[in-house]
């Protein structure tokens, strides 16, 4: 995957998509390609999980038509069009506008050059339009090395009926033969070059596709394709070199992907739920802040109200935690941080942040709650979906939930808590949604 206008790189360190020089050689000088939660990946049934929370991504601002010029180029790896920051996406928790998009293809005799996969199964070629937190990072420079840094739309390309919108700039590709050639084109509706349907999509935590390989993506992959001509094909792969005008051999730039990697313990998210057998247990927001409060005020009954809204596990520890509670006294169970323990696998945390939320207590190196998370065990949980996708959760929710009470920003604790709950006079907004559309 490219990223500030051409494929990223380490200074003096060269790679490609050839045999001397390809993806198994590409970890020896870009240390994080061969680390974990890598791109591109193959969306294998059972690995999918239908999260009924994923929300659409909505573009704004896709149609360029008639606003001046974009500048396409041969960067040796790929074509790019650059893209305005005035284009952006809305539908995940940060704010992302866009830099650039790029394709990745096999070739003519070999039309399989797609770089993610459906079971297996390869498309001819790639689309991604890449975007950077404009929310957090002045520009893409620098955002692409951080975890939360980029978000890619991806959409397959199969061959079949002529595609207008492809054409655009398939038409232009004789301008830009030689690595490092550059060309204008006439802005045109980048939306017209993405599916009809952008509702189904595969989401997941990746990285950048080529060296340096950055873990900084959060991927949104559409399901369904679209397609070009035979004769468009062709040219994507005959018309560019991956050599420059004055090197003595010409070389075509043909095959210009990676191949799927492990998933390992990453889910994929999907937002549909046809073909998908595994489920995400996650309460809508209004529940969500229902069932937070009912535990912050050790509410478990009312919490067993809608506890059929979660995994048959979770259930059962808050049933066996009131049974217990009844037992040893004929009254509401006080305040306990054993009660707290119970909405981290609640609320979907998974087990390893009960460890990691000692860590943080006992370490003596200044580390709020999310950059603790970011740093151990986004990796491992796949909470970054979790979280970008729907977190009507505060940062200071998931920081009292972990240390066993709310920190104000001296320090100190305070009361936190939403006036609802403790009638207090801090209005906090902590317990209410934190989306950006």
């Amino acid at each position: 995957m490219t990223v500030n206008g051409t494929f990223v790189y380490v200074s003096g360190g060269k790679w490609g998509y050839t045999s001397a020089d390809g993806e198994t050689h590409w970890s020896k000088k870009f240390y994080y390609c061969g680390g974990p939660g890598q791109s591109p990946v193959d969306f294998k049934a059972e690995d999918l999980v239908y999260d009924p929370m994923l929300r659409p991504i909505k573009v704004h601002n896709y149609n360029q038509t008639g606003k001046g010029k974009l500048v396409m180029e041969n960067t040796g790896k790929s074509l790019k069009i650059s893209l305005p920051s005035t284009m952006n996406i809305s539908g995940l928790y940060h704010s992302y506008s866009a830099a650039q998009l790029h394709l990745h293809w096999g070739s003519e005799a070999k039309p399989f050059g797609s770089e993610h996969t459906v079971n297996g199964t390869q498309h001819a070629a790639e689309l991604h339009i890449v975007h950077y937190n404009s929310e957090r990072y002045p520009n893409i420079t620098m955002a692409f090395d951080k975890s939360d840094g980029l978000a890619v739309l991806g959409v397959f390309i199969q061959i079949g009926a002529f595609n207008p919108a492809y054409d655009k700039f398939i038409k232009h590709l004789s301008k830009i033969k030689y690595k490092d050639t550059k060309t204008k084109i006439s802005a045109f509706n980048i939306r017209e070059l993405m599916p009809s349907n952008l509702k189904d999509f595969y989401r997941y935590d990746g990285s950048l596709t080529v060296p340096p390989c950055y873990p900084s993506v959060l991927w949104t992959v559409f399901r369904n394709h679209v397609t070009i001509s035979k004769a468009q094909y062709k040219t994507l792969t005959t018309a560019l070199f991956a050599t420059g005008a004055k090197e003595k051999k010409a070389v075509p730039l043909t095959g210009n992907y990676r191949n799927p990697v492990p998933l390992e313990h990453r889910d994929v998210l999907t937002s549909f739920r046809d073909g998908v057998f595994h489920t995400k247990y996650a309460l809508c927001g209004l529940l969500r802040r229902k069932f937070v409060k009912n535990l912050l005020t050790v509410d478990l009954d009312d919490v067993l109200d809608i506890a059929h809204l979660l995994p048959n596990s979770t259930r059962l520890i808050l049933e066996q935690e009131v049974a217990a509670q009844m037992k040893t006294q004929n009254k509401r169970p006080s305040t306990s941080s054993k009660i707290q323990d119970l909405a981290k696998p609640a609320l979907a945390f998974g087990t390893l942040l009960v460890q990691k939320a000692a860590e943080v207590k006992q370490s003596t190196v200044p580390m709020d709650v999310p950059t603790a998370l970011a740093k151990e065990l986004l990796p491992q949980l796949n909470l970054r979906s979790y979280l970008a996708c729907k977190a009507d959760i505060a940062p200071e929710t998931i920081k009292y939930l972990l240390t066993g009470g709310p920190i104000d920003v001296d320090g100190n604790q305070a009361l936190m808590l939403d006036p609802t709950i403790s009638g207090g006079n801090n209005l906090y907004s902590w317990l209410f949604p934190v989306w950006q559309d």
